[in-house]
Formats: C-alpha cells, structure tokens, sequence
C-alpha cells in the first residue's frame, strides 16, 4: 500500500473501529452518566461507522433525538436501574455478560473462556483493570480488547510497519472468531428479550449486527495489506 489516499482512507477505517469498540464497551461496562447522555443529545458521541447504519442505529438515533429537551437527570436514573435489573442481577429477567456463560456446559462465571481470553490480554502485556470488578471475558472487557487491538494496528500502520500492521490485524480477526462471535450474537438477542429501554435495545441490534460486518471488514482489511 503505498498511495497517500489510500493509506489514509485505511486508518480512517481503523479510527471508525476503534471508536465503534470504545463505545460499545463503554456502554456495557457501566451505567450511561448525564455527561455522556447529553453527548449523545448533541450527536457527540462516536458510535458506528456510516456503513454500519441499521434498524439498532436508527433506534439510537431516534433515542438521542429525544434527549433533547428532555431531564438528563431523571434519563440517568431510569438507565441505571434499567442496566442494574439488566447486568447486576437486580430485576426478574438478567442477562449475563460473560462468554463464559455462554459457552460452558454449566452456564456459569469464571470457566475456560475466561482464563483463554485472559491468556490472550496478557500476551500483550495487560494486567487486569483493578477498578472494573468483573471477570475477564465480560462482554465490555472483550470489546475494550478489540479497540486496543485496533488502537496498536494504528500506530503500526502511521510508522509505516506493515507486518506489524497485519499482524495485529490477524489478532483482530483471530480474537473476534475465536471469542466474540461465538457468543454475543446470542447474548445480544437475550439482552433485547429482556429489556424495557429504547437505548439497551438499540446498543443489543447494533453490537450484533456490528460484529457480523466486521468478519467482513477484517477480512478487507488484511486482503488490502498484502496486496
């Protein structure tokens, strides 16, 4: 790849990524505060790539639209009972973020998915966030990986590092197969199932469709590194 446009209309691409994963995690990881409800009132805050747009992104478009006007406050306070009924076990119908769940026999916490996807944090020198109490392969934690995996792909591509670029590359499509879509497409069904929000139904319809175009965009991505 060595003609100037195309290099940056591929780190664009990289950066739309990386701020896609950082918002999904973002919004799995804790409860939605009034500053980041009034980004998203101001259509500040980065969510998908353009590409991406669908019925889940309409829903969240329609859902920052009437945020305007609207007592930030009281929005905060009905989400965060909505995400702790939702995420903390705290209403009649949770659902459990972590791949774990999801893909061992015993349908609990702490099992093999989650030592393997922190074996994987730690090949590249993470430790485990101390402030965020929840198990390795919580579904916010797997995405943050994603965004970091994207962030070095970045930085490996500004230096002109090809290999380093495609490698990390690799990382992404390898992670995103072996962890993510093994198991969130069907945790993102059980969360719209069980939610009463507009917005955790449009965050479940965006991370599952967002994660079944990205096996595509990877796939792009690494085709057009080795040409």
């Amino acid at each position: 790849m060595t003609d100037r446009t195309t290099k940056t209309a591929f780190l664009d691409i990289l950066r739309d990524r990386r701020a896609s994963y950082t918002f999904l995690s973002r919004v799995y990881r804790e409860e939605l505060s009034s500053a980041l409800l009034s980004e998203l009132a101001n259509d500040e805050a980065s969510t998908l790539q353009e590409d991406t747009i669908s019925e889940g992104h309409g829903i969240l478009q329609e859902f920052a639209r009437r945020l305007k006007g609207s007592d930030l406050k009281k929005v905060e306070t009905e989400l965060a009972a909505e995400y702790a009924s939702l995420f903390l076990s705290a209403g009649r119908h949770p659902v459990f973020p972590y791949e774990s769940v999801y893909t061992s026999e015993e349908r609990l916490v702490m099992q093999e998915a989650r030592d393997e996807v922190l074996s994987e944090y730690r090949e590249e020198g993470l430790d485990r966030i101390e402030e965020f109490n929840e198990p390795e392969d919580h579904i916010a934690i797997e995405l943050e990986f994603m965004s970091y995996l994207c962030q070095n792909t970045i930085e490996s591509m500004e230096k002109g590092d090809k290999e380093g670029t495609l490698a990390y590359l690799k990382k992404q499509k390898d992670f995103l197969e072996k962890h993510l879509m093994v198991w969130a497409p069907d945790f993102c069904e059980d969360l719209e199932q069980a939610t009463e929000s507009d917005f955790y139904k449009g965050v479940a319809k965006v991370t599952k469709d967002y994660l079944g175009l990205e096996e595509e965009t990877i796939s792009e991505l690494i085709d057009e590194i080795q040409r």
